[in-house]
């Protein structure tokens, strides 16, 4: 079992660092075309930028239009995923619409809201909320409607409350759903904000992106990309941590561990 689990921690790292070599060969041999460079060269690049007020300031941006349009689309994801599911009637009046808009890219808005906002923050935060209350909505909405009939059964029969049902028994049952709803959001999230700095000029990494590949600069431009990635990686990490802690208690958690 231990040789197992140090397997599966070392597996992927070995992986990832047969493919870096592998590139970084390939674009030393001139294998790969010019445009790219080698791993190392992006690296080194990439480590020049990083104290540069530039690039902090990319980050910081690009890190607040993410958090802002997540903490909507989860707000808004929540509260109408719990109506959704607690109300079926509500969910049979809007069903197609939903379905309509769930599977419209949030991308697709863009020309819309660049004349109704302009080429501003509020531009990614918009399309960022539109793109991560999905993931969200029908997660909760999963949730709500799995709570076991006998769970529903016992909190009447102990006289409790709307409240106290929503507390004790529908919340427990939601949080695992929830949990994997934000963690796909989260990646939905940073995705449309970046490609809205990139296709609508919107301040922050994805229009530095941009503007570097536009003027040939492709070194900063794959080491910025590289940061994107980094930062997805670390997101999904923090989430995926933060939800084996919190839900420790929860039996698909517990077969995990064991």
């Amino acid at each position: 079992m231990k040789r197992r689990s140090w397997l599966a921690l070392t597996l992927p790292w070995v992986t990832t660092i047969a493919i870096i070599a592998v590139q970084e060969i390939l674009a030393r041999t001139g294998v790969l075309p010019s445009l790219i460079p080698p791993f190392t060269e992006t690296i080194a690049v990439g480590w020049q930028m990083l104290p540069t007020p530039e690039f902090l300031l990319g980050l910081a941006q690009v890190l607040e239009q993410f958090a802002v349009g997540l903490v909507i689309g989860i707000v808004v994801g929540v509260v109408l995923g719990i109506l959704l599911g607690a109300v079926p009637l509500v969910n049979q009046l809007v069903r197609y619409v939903l379905e309509f808009l769930r599977f419209t890219p949030a991308i697709v808005y863009i020309p819309i809201l660049v004349l109704l906002l302009g080429a501003r923050p509020q531009l990614s935060i918009v399309l960022a909320a539109l793109g991560s209350v999905w993931p969200i909505l029908y997660q909760t909405y999963y949730g709500v409607v799995g709570v076991p009939q006998i769970l529903k059964d016992t909190g009447r029969v102990f006289g409790l409350t709307r409240a106290q049902q929503l507390r004790s028994i529908v919340i427990p049952t939601v949080s695992p759903f929830l949990a994997t709803g934000i963690r796909i959001a989260a990646s939905h999230a940073l995705v449309v904000v970046v490609a809205v700095q990139i296709i609508a000029s919107v301040e922050g990494l994805g229009r530095d992106i941009e503007t570097y590949a536009a003027n040939g600069v492709f070194p900063r431009m794959y080491a910025l990309i590289l940061v994107v990635g980094i930062i997805g990686f670390l997101l999904n990490w923090l989430l995926e941590t933060l939800e084996r802690r919190q839900l420790h208690w929860h039996t698909s958690y517990r077969e995990k561990q064991a």
